[in-house]
């Protein structure tokens, strides 16, 4: 079986090119189940429920959030209504959407759960090692596996996380840097891991934005507004291959939808 994880839809032009693209190239590599954190899927200030249609109908069964999820409001009775679009599980109980939910795949239940960490990142949660431990407990008998997006900053949370669920949750990725890591790997217990997907959007600038408009930004200090890179849209993301007897990860390889 195999899950494709693509990383941070930072604007339109990378929902264009997924409602264009992902159909065919689930058909072409034989995708049985597809994760995309939408947190950045309406530009900058989180997903917009448009969006979030638009990447449903292209091809993604779940999407997955993070810092920026919930700074747009008009996005909080969808994402009520849709159990497949989740939010970071550590947010508080007050927060509108789900931290997790339960996809088929094959005739199997995933459990997919959206994380995220809490060193050098707005806002600051709380840990998430709880919110996933009672989780996992919670849908104990529920799920035949796991899956998780831990959506953090630094490397050595994203890292220490997975290590603390390694075995338990089969498959875990980060997001958030919009940068491609060369981590692929097997941890001792036998999850997939990669410490960051990438993004999918605009190429040739910082990140996804215009790059004149970041430097102006970062020398002055000045509250001046994003726009999208230039270049052509490109989508990094991780194809993980798994043992249908046991779930276990046998091959990892990372992708590029152009």
């Amino acid at each position: 079986m195999k899950i494709l994880c693509i990383g941070d839809v930072t604007s339109a032009g990378g929902v264009r090119l997924l409602s264009d693209k992902l159909w065919k190239f689930r058909r072409e590599r034989g995708i049985d189940l597809c994760i995309v954190n939408a947190e950045n899927a309406g530009f900058v200030t989180g997903a917009s429920a448009e969006a979030a249609e638009q990447l449903f109908k292209a091809g993604a069964d779940v999407l997955t959030g993070g810092n920026h999820t919930l700074r747009n409001k008009a996005v909080y009775s969808y994402i009520d209504s849709r159990p497949y679009m989740l939010r970071p599980i550590n947010f508080t109980e007050e927060a509108p959407g789900a931290g997790y939910c339960i996809a088929d795949m094959c005739g199997y239940r995933v459990m997919v759960i959206n994380a995220m960490g809490n060193v050098h990142i707005d806002p600051t949660l709380d840990a998430p090692y709880g919110y996933i431990e009672r989780a996992l407990r919670r849908e104990e008998g529920r799920y035949d596996l796991a899956v998780m997006d831990i959506h953090a900053e630094a490397t050595g949370e994203k890292l220490a996380i997975a290590h603390a669920f390694d075995g338990k949750i089969k498959v875990i990725f980060g997001t958030h840097t919009h940068v491609p890591t060369a981590d692929l790997q097997i941890l001792p217990r036998g999850t997939g891991y990669v410490t960051d997907l990438g993004m999918c959007g605009e190429s040739g600038g910082i990140l996804g934005m215009n790059a004149e408009g970041v430097v102006k930004r970062m020398k002055s200090h000045l509250p001046l507004k994003f726009e999208a890179a230039a270049g052509d849209p490109v989508a990094d993301g991780v194809i993980f291959e798994l043992r249908s007897s046991d779930f276990a990860v046998t091959a990892m390889e990372r992708v590029k939808i152009k």
